[in-house]
């Protein structure tokens, strides 16, 4: 890896490190003022209003087709290799 590629990849982790600290920040003080919750409950009544109008019962939780595809995908390379 050149040096310019370490020094951008270095800038961008510390450009998010001072994001994440200031997202953190605003996190804290809206959730700890006192009425949060009964500002936003009209909004998370209306989102949980939805999920149950539109929701679709699952029966499987697609481990298993996500199973099925990785191995599918690990048998198409493995072709590839050899």
């Amino acid at each position: 890896m050149k040096n310019i590629e370490r020094e951008t990849i270095k800038k961008w982790i510390n450009t998010w490190d001072i994001a994440n600290t200031a997202l953190q920040k605003v996190k804290s003080s809206e959730l700890g003022v006192e009425d949060y919750y009964q500002k936003n409950l009209g909004l998370l009544n209306a989102m949980l209003c939805y999920a149950v109008k539109h929701g679709a019962v699952r029966l499987s939780s697609g481990l298993i087709e996500q199973q099925q595809f990785f191995m599918k995908f690990y048998r198409q390379n493995q072709n590839i290799s050899s």
